[in-house]
């Protein structure tokens, strides 16, 4: 599969190509990666002091204090993938994961049956994400977040949720699961923060890899079933 990644706030592509290189790894080099940079400059993401280069440059995808950057985001997002893609499935972490969530549900919203019978991506993997927000408020310059109770199942695609039990975003990652197809998400929590399970956490990794199988498995079953 040729996956879209997108990192978090505060870093960058080359420090989510080499955090996410042990879940990477694991899967096998039958799948390919394709890393996208935020374009707004940031401080670096507080889990990462100490470990980031002191003269790299880090970015981040929106400021949620202009919202006029959360619609950009979803319209360059949508933008490189007719320009780059198309693209099997997405793998995102953090703010990058909530900008994947909600561009899957914006594409839904604009074309239901054809996201339905040809969808953008096929999976998604989502690492400690932020949650999702109603991309068509977006558009009015409001801000709410989607949820199981008001939401129910508004992504239909097999996705992975994968996050920390000391994670900050541990409600917002759960949240997201919620307004995804029960019959076809998997969970993951493993016993690290907000992060991407690396190597000095071979288990979690495992059982990471684990899910993420899954949700590719069944993508590629929901694909064949589609195509007969």
């Amino acid at each position: 599969m040729r996956f879209l990644c997108l990192h978090g706030s505060g870093t960058n592509s080359k420090l989510s190509y080499w955090l996410s290189a042990a879940i990477r790894y694991e899967l096998g080099d039958h799948h390919t990666y394709e890393f996208v940079e935020g374009t707004l400059p940031s401080p670096v993401a507080p889990e990462l002091n100490g470990m980031a280069a002191p003269d790299d440059e880090f970015f981040s995808y929106i400021d949620l204090d202009d919202l006029n950057t959360c619609v950009s985001s979803l319209v360059n997002l949508d933008t490189y993938i007719s320009e780059e893609g198309p693209f099997d499935g997405i793998m995102a972490f953090s703010q990058g994961a909530m900008i994947a969530a909600t561009y899957i549900i914006w594409k839904m919203t604009q074309n239901a049956v054809l996201q339905q019978d040809s969808p953008t991506f096929k999976c998604a993997i989502f690492f400690s994400a932020w949650g999702a927000y109603d991309p068509e408020l977006l558009w009015q310059s409001q801000l709410r977040p989607m949820t199981p109770l008001l939401d129910g199942e508004a992504i239909h695609i097999p996705t992975a949720h994968i996050w920390g039990q000391d994670d900050v975003s541990s409600a917002k990652a759960a949240s997201l699961s919620g307004i995804c197809s029960l019959r076809t998400r998997q969970i993951y929590v493993h016993p690290g923060g907000h992060e991407i399970p690396g190597a000095r956490m071979n288990a979690a990794v495992k059982s990471s890899v684990r899910i993420i199988r899954r949700i590719i498995s069944l993508a590629d079953e929901l694909a064949y079933r589609d195509r007969k």
